[in-house]
């Protein structure tokens, strides 16, 4: 085969060589310019890859929950002695605050209460911590509480956010009487439920909780199945490239404010009614060092999305499937503990947050509140709390708050029901 450099007919016309060079010449172009296109997004994704394989890579089957892997906690947090953990100074996301002691969305404040001052401590997970979906500062609900108060009493009112993400009523309790007492609160608001379900699916391994298979607890060595998204069949094919794991994550749904594996059984019908024995005993637990404390407990009955007939749609936005039983059986869970609750809490130092149950205009899941849930919860508290503050109701040790030293008689934590 061979290119003649005479002229070539064409259509009964003759073709110069020169005619046809011109001719190829935007085709060749287009080519090129094709080819350049190509070359650079390959170049531009290379360099990308690497980049991001460098400086944070992350691993599609840990975030999906197929393999184990470090806790994404350790971003945030650090271990505790006492508590399991505890957030790290500083400034956490945008809005979202921790202060030199290691309290989420509290300002700064000193160890040792100024005088007439009321200190409130809130203690709780991250609904009350405004976690899980970040909360600014000044919309979390203990903020919106105190500010509250304060314009309703004209009092000095300083507060603690001891709550953390995560959080059940054993680091609660274990930050309390540990670390917490020494700043001498008046008032303990104790809000939990939902994290405490998940030690209801592992009654018989609870001297293990918080733990490793090893014994041991860290935030670095890979633990339990754990993942904030649900995993896809084209995972697999996604996987070996950082870019496209972003990319998938980014236009994947984030499965709520939890970080927990549902494992891959349907969930029971039922769940362990050992599990509130537990809570009862944590929960006697802080009405009693309370008492040793001279603070006075108030324990709320919190507010969840999950809530007898509620529609499809908003079963959809409830994780049940983490704690590995039904959502009438989290309903039913509800109900004990606000029955453990009633029988352990005299009743005027229970707080009762369920009227912003079951209303998804008010929640973003099953348990975090948005802006708009915490000013109702606020609202709530606030209502609760300013008659124990402003009308000098008793208090354990002998005096109202703010007010040392007042001849009050001492009031008691107990619950008339408990028997203890």
């Amino acid at each position: 085969m061979y290119t003649s450099l005479y002229p070539k007919e064409e259509g009964g016309q003759i073709v110069s060589l020169q005619e046809r060079r011109q001719q190829l010449r935007p085709r060749k172009k287009l080519l090129f310019a094709g080819i350049l296109v190509l070359v650079s997004c390959l170049l531009g994704f290379i360099g990308l890859e690497t980049y991001l394989r460098i400086a944070k890579p992350v691993d599609l089957y840990v975030a999906t929950g197929r393999v184990a892997g470090p806790s994404p906690m350790g971003a945030w947090a650090v271990v505790d002695g006492f508590s399991a953990y505890r957030a790290k100074p500083g400034v956490q996301a945008a809005g979202k605050t921790v202060n030199r002691h290691g309290f989420i969305s509290t300002p700064d404040l000193p160890m040792s209460k100024p005088p007439d001052t009321v200190r409130i401590l809130f203690l709780g997970e991250s609904s009350t911590a405004g976690m899980g979906v970040n909360l600014k500062d000044s919309d979390t609900w203990p903020w919106k509480t105190v500010e509250e108060i304060r314009r309703r009493t004209g009092r000095k009112v300083d507060f603690i956010n001891g709550a953390a993400g995560g959080y059940t009523t054993f680091e609660s309790y274990g930050r309390f009487w540990s670390r917490l007492r020494h700043f001498s609160p008046d008032i303990v608001v104790v809000h939990h439920g939902w994290n405490d379900m998940y030690y209801f699916g592992e009654v018989d391994r609870i001297t293990s909780w918080r733990t490793l298979p090893d014994g041991s607890w860290s935030f670095d060595r890979p633990g339990k199945l754990g993942g904030r998204y649900a995993p896809y069949a084209i995972d697999p094919f996604l996987r070996w490239s950082q870019a496209l794991t972003r990319v998938r994550l980014e236009l994947s749904s984030h499965m709520g404010g939890e970080y927990a594996s549902p494992g891959n059984r349907p969930p029971a019908h039922d769940f362990d009614h050992r599990g509130l024995e537990i809570f009862r005993t944590n929960l006697k637990l802080f009405r009693e060092t309370s008492e040793v404390l001279g603070s006075r407990l108030v324990v709320a009955k919190q507010a969840t999305l999950m809530v007898p007939g509620a529609s499809p749609e908003q079963r959809e936005l409830c994780r049940y499937d983490y704690h590995g039983f039904d959502y009438d059986a989290h309903v039913e869970a509800f109900r004990g503990l606000y029955r453990v609750i009633e029988d352990e809490i005299p009743a005027d130092s229970i707080v009762d947050v369920t009227p912003v149950s079951g209303r998804p205009d008010l929640f973003y899941d099953h348990i975090h509140p948005t802006p708009k849930g915490t000013t109702e919860v606020a609202r709530i508290m606030s209502d609760f709390l300013v008659p124990l503050i402003e009308h000098g109701v008793t208090f354990p040790g002998g005096s109202a708050p703010g007010a040392p030293g007042a001849p009050i008689a001492r009031a008691s934590n107990r619950s008339p029901q408990s028997g203890l």
